[in-house]
């Protein structure tokens, strides 16, 4: 089977670089060219998806092995599988009614991890291949700025947060993720994203309420202490009630911020922007940074995570 022009759509739709298509596009034709390799990873195609139980962490080291011996990059070689795994997955959105809009704004991840790839490892590709598991089994959506899945289980003691909502062990709640797209944390494009969420999956939840979730490097707390006044992340940190968080003796995320020089000294990291600026003198300076885990409480489509008392008798359990 060819991929070529569905991995041709992919690129133009996606609006990969130039770099990425013509690497990308050379994989296709090199696979074109060779019936062995591209049986070879045909079948591992198959395998995917004949069965859920088939994960992609089994699947990578095989595509890498292919990768090796057919002289592809293997961080490019695994981006190519995972759109080939893709092709499937459209057709699956169709089988279960999902639009093809929901279909391409949840590929979009795609294009985050490949520049993501071309920053810290200058090549187009991927190094996290297994992460598009959850978009390749439709058990991860984009929905506006944010990924959502409806897979969550709180497994805590029971919580009693702000707006007067008790949240009690085995109560389901919608885990989100923060892509690295570009797009600015802004009010609009926040709030935004939630009430899509609400709107998608408040049928899910089977109620008026919908509870969402994240764990983050975004919500440590110390965040205050060092980034600007007016940084966004500080206003997304304020839309939960961040019920947990650690402090770390090593930043663990700085690529997600400096990208490949995040392997240098820290003393070598760029301060070209705001943000960079704040994270190198925090660890210059001995600071820590850390996470945070925290609750954004949805109802009728508005946010009233910290509307103190707004429920009275309200619980959420399994």
């Amino acid at each position: 089977m060819s991929y070529t022009e569905f991995v041709t759509e992919v690129c133009e739709r996606l609006d990969f670089p130039a770099e990425a298509r013509t690497c990308f596009l050379g994989v296709e034709k090199n696979l074109e060219n060779n019936a062995s390799f591209a049986a070879s990873l045909e079948r591992l195609v198959r395998l995917f998806c004949k069965t859920d139980e088939i994960s992609l962490h089994l699947l990578i080291p095989r595509v890498n092995r292919l990768a090796k011996k057919y002289k592809e990059n293997k961080y490019t070689m695994d981006l190519v599988f995972v759109m080939h795994l893709a092709k499937r997955t459209r057709e699956r959105y169709r089988e279960q009614g999902l639009s093809e809009e929901l279909f391409w704004n949840s590929m979009t991840d795609l294009k985050y991890k490949l520049l993501e790839c071309m920053a810290c490892k200058n090549v187009p590709g991927t190094f996290v291949a297994g992460w598009n598991e959850g978009f390749l089994r439709l058990g991860r959506f984009t929905l506006g700025r944010f990924q959502y899945e409806p897979n969550g289980v709180y497994d805590g003691k029971d919580l009693q947060l702000e707006c007067g909502l008790t949240v009690k062990k085995g109560a389901r709640f919608l885990g989100f993720h923060i892509p690295s797209s570009g797009q600015p944390l802004t009010d609009d494009m926040r709030n935004g994203s939630y009430r899509m969420a609400y709107e998608h999956f408040k049928d899910w939840a089977g109620g008026d309420i919908v509870l969402l979730r994240t764990h983050s490097w975004l919500l440590y707390p110390g965040h205050r202490e060092f980034l600007p006044e007016k940084s966004n992340i500080l206003r997304f940190m304020d839309d939960f009630e961040i019920y947990e968080s650690g402090d770390s003796d090593n930043f663990g995320d700085a690529w997600r911020v400096f990208n490949q020089y995040a392997e240098l000294p820290v003393t070598e990291w760029p301060e070209d922007t705001s943000m960079r600026r704040a994270f190198k003198a925090r660890l210059l300076s001995g600071g820590k940074t850390g996470s945070g885990a925290g609750f954004i409480v949805m109802y009728n489509g508005e946010n009233v995570t910290h509307k103190k008392g707004f429920f009275t008798d309200r619980v959420i359990d399994s």
